[in-house]
């Protein structure tokens, strides 16, 4: 069921791309800062069917950032689908095409050799401009491993999955920090969408939770090496409370993404494309989470006070 779910978000992408275009710069007054967010579809704003969308995390982020530290500019380099191996290098990684929207075949805006390099020669052409960096990603990584395969492979695909990890988030984060010594860097830990999988198979969902925390532990280790906060995203989505009849984080899901929703009572798996044969999931945000997500960063921002007001 997982692979059919990573099978149809990357064709509904592709068909998407007509009338859809990433946020590459908002600038407005001048003389403030630059927010610029790096990351997958998480911080694309990905809502199905369209790649790209005002509505996800970043975009709220921003208006705070605006709001409330006189930032005036926007640039979203995210790319729906990228691992850390395609933010890294554009090619390669869990899709057979590679990036989206970077490297030899970008299906998606805005191009380049990879979301890295694009990131680095922004830095790089507006030095002092940039006032914070925000970074989502690895979680395609780990949807490249399918949770009905054998335990045994299901383990070394996550072990093989985690150490691809290892190699390129720092690798990334470094040259980021070489690019733009001194700016701040939030990063970000995941929900587990397949939570939602509960409802109709509940071993799925489990198995599913059993490798959410080692992952996210994973990307703690690293940001920490490199003095990166985390905004706890899988604190924030209650993503290991198993309490209720149904259980707290199934239904945190089912509000903050959408996976699964309320009806009349009863929870149910979404169909977010009646024309679709059978119930097609998203495993993305709703509007609730992508707010849950950002106010999630304000906190981590406000508490270390990571920016500083122009």
């Amino acid at each position: 069921m997982k692979r059919r779910i990573v099978l149809s978000l990357a064709i509904t992408l592709v068909m998407g791309v007509v009338g859809t275009t990433a946020a590459v710069a908002d600038d407005t007054t001048g003389g403030g800062a630059t927010y610029l967010a790096l990351g997958d579809s998480v911080a694309a704003g990905t809502q199905q069917p369209a790649p790209f969308t005002s509505k996800g995390y970043t975009d709220r982020l921003y208006r705070y950032l605006i709001n409330e530290h006189g930032f005036d500019s926007f640039v979203n380099l995210a790319c729906p689908g990228d691992d850390t191996v395609e933010m890294r290098f554009g090619e390669g990684g869990a899709s057979p095409t590679g990036s989206l929207c970077y490297g030899p075949t970008p299906l998606l805006p805005p191009g380049g050799t990879s979301q890295l390099d694009t990131a680095v020669a922004y830095l790089t052409s507006h030095v002092g401009e940039v006032g914070l960096i925000t970074i989502t990603i690895g979680a395609n990584d780990i949807l490249a491993c399918d949770p009905n395969d054998p335990p045994d492979e299901v383990n070394a695909c996550l072990a093989a999955q985690f150490a691809q990890i290892g190699d390129n988030l720092p690798a990334i984060l470094g040259a980021l920090r070489a690019a733009a010594p001194g700016v701040p860097i939030v990063g970000m830990n995941y929900y587990q969408p397949n939570l939602a999988f509960w409802l109709v198979d509940p071993a799925l969902a489990e198995l599913s939770l059993a490798a959410t925390r080692p992952f996210n532990e994973t990307l703690h280790q690293v940001y920490a090496a490199f003095d990166v906060p985390v905004a706890n995203v899988q604190r924030a989505f209650r993503t290991f409370s198993t309490r209720g009849t149904v259980p707290k984080n199934v239904r945190y899901i089912c509000r903050f993404t959408l996976m699964c929703e309320r009806q009349d009572g009863t929870y149910v798996l979404s169909d977010y494309d009646p024309v679709t044969a059978g119930p097609q999931t998203d495993i993305h945000p709703s509007n609730k989470g992508y707010r849950k997500i950002a106010r999630t960063f304000i906190k981590v921002i406000e508490n270390r006070g990571l920016v500083v007001g122009y």
